[in-house]
């Protein structure tokens, strides 16, 4: 008789007191014909495991267990079906949700790549005055552009999240009233942090492309001091709004919404008092400021990750993240437009719908795709040192175009 066999009998025998109904004892007999699967689970190194498993399901089934903490009840699941309803009424909606939660910290991941490049050149002085010049005002710009698209993405993502609006191809670019906004379920704060992120962005690009000049000190504290400070402290009190959101001082660091709120913080302080001469002068303030270009760029891949779990709402609209794990199918409605329906059961998710679930090798291929973007830009980027050679060196001039065209290409190729 095969273990399995003798544990089941043992468990039908005190479920009965002993004595078995006439079917069940048929039953356990026929099972007594099955093989013994015992010496195979031994030398698989499970007979434990499976044991363990067996004493599991017998206390369950004596009314012995307690469950696990935090389990999903029944009211939760049908909140979350409702919230789903609201949030991915349509598929279309869904795909916009989807595809906006990507491209955010993609953007963001891009621009830190190119922040730390610059850092590096500065630290080493690589090249020569011109080469240098080009490979860093010029990525510097370009890091700037994608981080505030990455920023300006998440805005987009907020002021647009009336889905009965979005279906109706009403969208929303610069600016909603947070009235609408909160009206929808979402806090003030989530508003607030996401704008104040974005007027920190265009601080920080208003001051990359004054950069590109010689300036007389007047204006060099009007267009790029104060600027970097004030976009600094932008950030900080963005990062302060994700605290506050996701509750990070009143849970445990179990979730990755809680360290990407964390770090985005510590990133805008970093931003901030880096820009302060008074608190970090020199040398001090670059190594301040990579420190949180590091944090940031961890919260950008975290980002990612929630991604993948189908956390559309990143740091800032927690309510997008609440309707990941509802089952749902995808259906035609009366007006030939496809739904997403809840379904009774857990045999698949948004993300199934839409696509095949996204596995950790494909979102390595991403990142890898998000480097190579990074890296291109600055190939294209020491091409601009060579437009004397127009004149000077025609022939190191076509080389260079050539390889400069050719990132082009590849540039607009990863980002499709």
């Amino acid at each position: 008789m095969s273990l399995q066999t003798r544990m089941l009998g043992e468990q039908g025998r005190e479920k009965a007191g002993g004595f078995l109904p006439t079917d069940e004892k048929a039953d356990l007999e026929g099972m007594s014909e099955l093989p013994d699967l015992t010496t195979l689970l031994q030398k698989q190194f499970i007979l434990g495991e499976f044991v363990a498993w067996m004493h599991g399901s017998m206390k369950w089934h004596k009314e012995d267990a307690t469950g696990a903490k935090g389990e999903d009840t029944l009211e939760d699941l049908e909140n979350r079906s409702s919230e789903f309803q609201t949030w991915h009424p349509t598929v279309k909606t869904c795909s916009f949700r989807r595809s906006i939660a990507f491209w955010g910290p993609a953007m963001r991941c891009e621009g830190c790549l190119l922040f730390l490049w610059i850092d590096l050149i500065r630290t080493y002085a690589i090249g020569t005055p011109e080469l240098l010049y080009e490979l860093t005002k010029v990525p510097h710009l370009f890091g700037g552009t994608f981080f505030l698209g990455g920023i300006y993405l998440a805005w987009f993502q907020l002021i647009n999240t009336d889905s009965e609006k979005l279906n109706d191809n009403n969208v929303h670019y610069l600016w909603a009233s947070i009235h609408a906004v909160t009206g929808l379920g979402i806090e003030k704060a989530s508003y607030v942090g996401s704008l104040m992120y974005l007027l920190g962005a265009v601080l920080y690009t208003i001051a990359q492309v004054a950069d590109f000049w010689e300036l007389a000190p007047l204006w060099q504290n009007r267009l790029i001091d104060w600027p970097l400070i004030f976009g600094g402290f932008f950030f900080f009190t963005g990062g302060l709004c994700e605290l506050k959101i996701n509750k990070v001082f009143e849970t445990a660091p179990t979730r990755l919404v809680w360290w990407v709120a964390v770090l985005n913080c510590y990133g805008g302080l970093t931003f901030w008092l880096s820009a302060c001469p008074s608190i970090f002068p020199g040398e001090s303030a670059t190594i301040f400021a990579v420190t949180g270009t590091i944090t940031y760029l961890v919260a950008a891949l975290l980002s990612l990750l929630m991604w993948r779990g189908e956390q559309f709402g990143g740091a800032l609209i927690p309510a997008l993240n609440r309707v990941a794990q509802v089952a749902v199918k995808m259906a035609p409605n009366a007006n030939g437009k496809f739904v997403l329906e809840v379904k009774d059961d857990d045999s698949s998710r948004v993300d199934d719908v839409l696509h095949p679930r996204l596995s950790w090798r494909g979102l390595m291929f991403l990142i890898v795709y998000v480097c190579i973007g990074a890296f291109t830009v600055i190939a294209c980027c020491t091409f601009l040192s060579h437009g004397q050679d127009y004149k000077d060196d025609p022939e190191t001039f076509r080389q260079e175009l050539n390889i400069f065209m050719t990132g082009i290409v590849n540039i607009i190729i990863v980002h499709m």
